[in-house]
């Protein structure tokens, strides 16, 4: 599962990023991968070590309320969808 980050303060390293979800996320982070570092278009590719798709917008939600360097994050999840789909008639 992963989750986009946006809103990355341009006064952060790579490494201030890496670290900040690191700590975040605990067991929870499979990769991190910072893109634009230091520009005003920074942003953040987080995969999460969990195959259950609740699991990614519970962790969204609450990333949603966390600052980084005083800036608040904006994070977004792929949608839920169930693998099995009722049949419309």
């Amino acid at each position: 599962m992963h989750l986009t980050v946006w809103n990355v303060p341009e006064t952060c390293s790579e490494q201030d990023v890496r670290s900040f979800f690191e700590r975040e996320l605990g067991k929870y982070a499979k990769g991190i991968t910072v893109y634009d570092a230091g520009t005003p278009n920074a942003h953040a590719d987080l995969e999460l070590d969990s195959e259950v798709p609740y699991v990614a917008e519970a962790v969204a939600r609450e990333l949603q309320s966390r600052r980084l360097a005083g800036v608040a994050l904006r994070v977004s999840a792929p949608p839920f969808e169930d693998e099995e789909r009722p049949q419309r008639r």
